[in-house]
């Protein structure tokens, strides 16, 4: 092998090194968001569905922050919660027997 490829391998080897020491960094990052946008679904589903309340009060439980990072979107009996740019999101759907659940 030439010395350009054995530079051009070791460099490819660098980078997979450096991206995956970056995801498993970051892997409880990612494991906090799912839990997040679920907790975030399920509480906006219970207080519109079951509480009866609108969707700006129920915002307003949220921490101040959470605006900026979780997007919330209501679709009829399902509430949508998605965090990271909508890349990790979760829905909770309201059942009228048994309030409101996580469905993904």
């Amino acid at each position: 092998m030439s010395r350009k490829r054995w530079i051009w391998v070791g460099l490819l080897v660098a980078a997979l090194v450096v991206i995956g020491g970056g995801a498993w960094a970051s892997r409880g990052q990612v494991a906090y968001a799912g839990i997040a946008a679920g907790y975030a679904a399920k509480q906006t589903c219970s207080c519109l569905h079951v509480s009866g309340r609108s969707l700006e009060s129920c915002l307003a439980d949220f921490p101040e922050d959470a605006p900026s990072n979780i997007t919330i979107a209501q679709e009829g009996d399902t509430v949508r919660a998605s965090v990271l740019f909508g890349a990790i999101s979760s829905a909770a759907t309201y059942e009228e027997e048994y309030g409101c659940r996580i469905v993904d």
